[in-house]
């Protein structure tokens, strides 16, 4: 596409990563994938996340600001690697604080999301880069995300609070493809299940199927993606 810009096809992975993982989203199907390219510079340059626009120090002082008020509410965190590379995220639910989270303007959450998924991007970036990645390994390392929510009550899953999380997952879909390898949602309660049904709305079927929801801890298959239950142990303890 003619609408790619150097800052754009980097923070993708390059041209080869950013054609594969754009045609991926879009089960392979060249017009879809471009009219997605073309959506995904279009939020970029709205929001401004690739420095097309110089910022001035007023703005730089705003981003600032937001970052200072929507991190203590975050409960997510980039953790580390596995042991193949793939960047990890945590996070765990019990800790998040849904009414404080909310007092947040709803543009500052979807700011402070898009940077948190850039970050990301370097991450992966930095593991799917020579050395790093076998060079007969031509499929992107994607993200390897583990959800706990252990300890959650009803409370965690208000009506106004899913429906704020499907308006981020739905801005994900835009600008992130194949961010996501697997996703773990673990030590689900019963009543997950009518919020798990809500999210789904949102998702795309090739996403549905990359998440494994689980009443249990799925300690078996994450140990396998980190290498040992000492890390496990570590990941689960850290926020």
């Amino acid at each position: 596409s003619d609408a790619m810009y150097p800052e754009f096809i980097d923070k993708y992975g390059g041209q080869n990563f950013l054609y594969q993982r754009f045609l991926l989203a879009r089960q392979m199907n060249v017009k879809k994938a471009e009219k997605m390219v073309r959506k995904c510079i279009d939020i970029r340059k709205e929001w401004n996340l690739d420095g097309e626009i110089s910022k001035s120090a007023e703005e730089e002082e705003r981003l600032a600001l937001i970052r200072d008020k929507v991190k203590p509410v975050w409960v997510f965190r980039i953790w580390g690697f596995t042991k193949h590379g793939n960047v990890v995220t945590y996070g765990n639910i019990e800790k998040l604080d849904l009414k404080e989270l909310l007092k947040r303007p709803e543009v500052d959450i979807k700011r402070y999301y898009l940077e948190f998924l850039d970050k990301i991007f370097v991450m992966q970036n930095y593991s799917n880069s020579a050395p790093r990645r076998n060079s007969n390994d031509e499929k992107w390392k994607a993200n390897v995300e583990i959800i706990n929510l252990q300890g959650i009550s009803m409370a965690h899953l208000h009506i106004s609070g899913l429906r704020l999380l499907n308006r981020i997952l739905k801005l994900a879909q835009d600008v992130a493809p194949e961010i996501l390898g697997k996703s773990y949602i673990i030590n689900a309660p019963w009543f997950f299940s009518g919020a798990w049904a809500i999210i789904k709305r949102v998702l795309a079927q090739e996403i549905i199927d990359k998440v494994t929801v689980s009443s249990g801890n799925c300690k078996e298959e994450i140990v396998e993606h980190l290498g040992s239950e000492e890390l496990y142990e570590d990941l689960i303890k850290s926020v």
